[in-house]
C-alpha cells in the first residue's frame, strides 16, 4: 500500500502470484475497499492499446458531435455572459453540470447500433466491443475478490448483479470561463455497483470525499491504470463494510478532462439485500435495484443515508 494520503493502487499481477502474494494483494485489495472506497489498479488485464484507441475515439467524437452542442447549450452561454459581465456571486448550480456526455449500454443489450453511423462508425464499435469484453472480465475478477474479502462465497456478488447491467458513461469536462460558478458534476455516490474509470493523463478535477472529512484529489492517470471506485449497492450487500464514497468533478479553466466510467451494475430486476442477516436491520433489502436506480435519479445529489432509509422503508 502508499503512503498515508496517497490513494491506494493495487497491482493485480500480485492474484496470479505464489500464496503469500495473492494474500497479500487480497489484503490491500481489502483494505482499499474498506478504508477508502476507491483505489488505483494496475496490471488489469486491459490491452493499453486499445484504451488509447478508446479514448481517441471519445475525444474525436467530441470535436465532431457534441462540442458545437455544449457551446450552444443555455449554460454555457450563461457563463460566458457572467464571465463577460464579471459577475461574482451568481450560482449556476440549477443548470446542471459541466460536462457533455452520452451513455452506451453493453449488457444485456448493445445500443451502440442506436446511434448513427456517422457518430459511432463499425470499426468504433468494434474497438468499444473488445474493450468491454476485457473491462467485464476485470469487474467480475474484483467482483469475486469483494465477495470472498467479504467472507462469501466468490461469485456471490456476481449471482446477486445476474444478469448484470453494463453501460459506459463518456464524458467531456471543457475548459470552463468561470469554474467557481458551476460544478463539472457535483458531489454525489454512485447507485451502482463497481466502477471502471479510464481517464486522460493531463487534466484532473476528480475528486473523492475520504471518510466523511477530506476531499482527495484524483490526478491524471499514470502508467495505464484504471481508476475503481465502489458504488451503493456493493455497500448495502457489505453491509456498510466495503462503503459508497462520495465524490466530485471539479470545473477547470485550462485543458479538458476525458472520463470513461464502464459501470458493472446489478440489472434491472436483480434483487438486493445485505449478505447477513445482523447487517439486514441497518440497510435496506431485499429490494428490486430497477426500483432503487428510479427513486435514486431524483435524489442522486442528496444524503445517502437519508436515500437508504427511504429505500428500506419503500422497498425493503
Amino acid at each position: 500500500m502508499t503512503g498515508p494520503m496517497e490513494i491506494p493502487v493495487i497491482d493485480l499481477g500480485g492474484l496470479n502470484g505464489g500464496e503469500e502474494e495473492r494474500a497479500r494483494t487480497m489484503a490491500q485489495l481489502h483494505d482499499a475497499c474498506k478504508d477508502w472506497g476507491f483505489f488505483w489498479v494496475e496490471n488489469h488485464g486491459v490491452d493499453a492499446a486499445l484504451m488509447e484507441e478508446v479514448k481517441r475515439f471519445v475525444y474525436g467524437h467530441y470535436d465532431e458531435h457534441l462540442e458545437p452542442k455544449f457551446r450552444a447549450s443555455d449554460l454555457a452561454k450563461n457563463l460566458e455572459q457572467a464571465a463577460a459581465a464579471g459577475e461574482s456571486d451568481a450560482s449556476f448550480a440549477d443548470e446542471g453540470d459541466w460536462e457533455a456526455t452520452y451513455f452506451i449500454q453493453h449488457r444485456p443489450r448493445n445500443t451502440a447500433a442506436d446511434f448513427p453511423e456517422a457518430e459511432i462508425p463499425p470499426a468504433a464499435r468494434e474497438t468499444l466491443d473488445a474493450y468491454i469484453a476485457q473491462m467485464v472480465t476485470l469487474a467480475e475478477l474484483l467482483a469475486d475478490c469483494v465477495s470472498r474479502n467479504l467472507g462469501l462465497p466468490a461469485a456471490h456478488l456476481r449471482d446477486a448483479f445476474a444478469p448484470p447491467f453494463v453501460g459506459t458513461k463518456f464524458a467531456m469536462y471543457p475548459p470552463c470561463p468561470r469554474p467557481e460558478l458551476v460544478w463539472g458534476l457535483r458531489a454525489h455516490t454512485d447507485a451502482g455497483g463497481i466502477i471502471l474509470l479510464l481517464q486522460d493523463d493531463a487534466v484532473g478535477g476528480l475528486e473523492f470525499l475520504r471518510a466523511g472529512k477530506e476531499w482527495v484529489p484524483v490526478g491524471p492517470t499514470r502508467g495505464g491504470r484504471l481508476f475503481v471506485n465502489l458504488g451503493d449497492q456493493v455497500d448495502v450487500i457489505s453491509g456498510g463494510a466495503y462503503p459508497s464514497v462520495v465524490h466530485r468533478v471539479a470545473a477547470g479553466e485550462r485543458g479538458r478532462r476525458l472520463s470513461v466510467a464502464t459501470f458493472y451494475n446489478p440489472g434491472a430486476d436483480a434483487v438486493v439485500a445485505p449478505a447477513t442477516r445482523e447487517e439486514a436491520t441497518a440497510y435496506p433489502g431485499p429490494y428490486r435495484f430497477g426500483d432503487y436506480l428510479d427513486y435514486y435519479q431524483g435524489t442522486k445529489f442528496g444524503d445517502k443515508a437519508a436515500r437508504f432509509q427511504a429505500v428500506k422503508k419503500l422497498f425493503g
